[in-house]
């Protein structure tokens, strides 16, 4: 007898096993609010030019019948809740919204926990990548619910250190975490400035912004509109040596009785400060 199916090479082999696809009506598939991180920062996630020519792929691959990757949901009192292909769901809606005659669809269940839904997440090829700020919102949830970083990092193919540094985007300011978000400004390069500069950081964006008239400004653009001074290897050597040599005597300085210091410069000590000053572009900040 032929075998020409998979349906037919189950009944005839041990070795095959039956799919764990379900067919469901397209109505029934639910977003539920909260869980899906896409947007986290920025409500017009969805119309964003990108994600619409992303959905809109989507959308003519099934009104052609091309092969979609199936929907993962978990149900729950009846309805199946997507756990993975929020961006093929809205794709399917519009091919259907345009005339696609699309009864059902294949949906994969979850069974896992929450953290392991959660994770699926970050896991998952919906053909989109996530951003670094939706990496951070998934690593924070992992991490309330007591994972640690080196568990977050084996999970997702990266490193601890690559966890610590995603989820420090969650300390930033909302406006900036939008920013990144809307890619107006690269995270690392956002991160940083809101280390150097503090709540600084935003309008110096947005004077680049408005000064460049580029969508996605860079950290040279940054530099050269806000007169920061690029701290290069030889600055950075400059500044610490000379700061140690002015600062080294600290260290062994008592307070006197009304908790006052006293530290004495000698005219080369002093002449140091006044290069550091200059070379870390303060002078410049004072003349703006």
């Amino acid at each position: 007898m032929s075998i020409n199916s998979m349906k037919a090479l189950n009944r005839s082999s041990e070795d095959v096993s039956h799919s764990d696809l379900f067919s469901v009506k397209p109505e029934m598939l639910t977003e539920e609010d909260g869980f899906n991180v896409r947007g986290a920062f920025d409500e017009a996630y969805f119309e964003q030019p990108e994600v619409e020519e992303h959905i809109r792929g989507l959308a003519d691959s099934y009104k052609a019948g091309r092969y979609v990757p199936p929907i993962v949901v978990q149900v729950r009192d009846g309805i199946p809740y997507i756990r993975d292909g929020m961006h093929r769901r809205r794709a399917l809606m519009l091919a259907i919204s345009e005339g696609a005659d699309i009864k059902r669809v294949q949906v994969l269940e979850h069974r896992g926990d929450e953290a392991q839904q959660t994770l699926l997440l970050a896991t998952s090829n919906d053909g989109r990548p996530l951003s670094p700020m939706e990496r951070a919102v998934i690593y924070d949830r992992l991490e309330k619910w007591g994972w640690t970083h080196q568990e977050i990092a084996s999970s997702v193919r990266r490193t601890s250190k690559h966890v610590s540094q995603t989820l420090a985007l969650l300390e930033m300011p909302i406006e900036l975490k939008r920013m990144v978000q809307r890619n107006e400004i690269a995270a690392t390069q956002a991160a940083e400035l809101y280390r150097q500069h503090g709540d600084d950081a935003m309008s110096m964006i947005n004077a680049t912004h408005e000064a460049t008239g580029k969508g996605k400004v860079s950290k040279k653009d940054i530099e050269t509109v806000n007169r920061i001074p690029r701290m290069t290897k030889k600055v950075q050597h400059e500044v610490r040596t000379r700061l140690n040599t002015v600062t080294a005597r600290l260290a062994s300085v008592e307070p006197d009785d009304m908790g006052t210091v006293t530290l004495t410069l000698d005219a080369d000590e002093a002449q140091e400060l006044v290069e550091l000053r200059s070379m870390l572009g303060l002078d410049d900040a004072d003349n703006q």
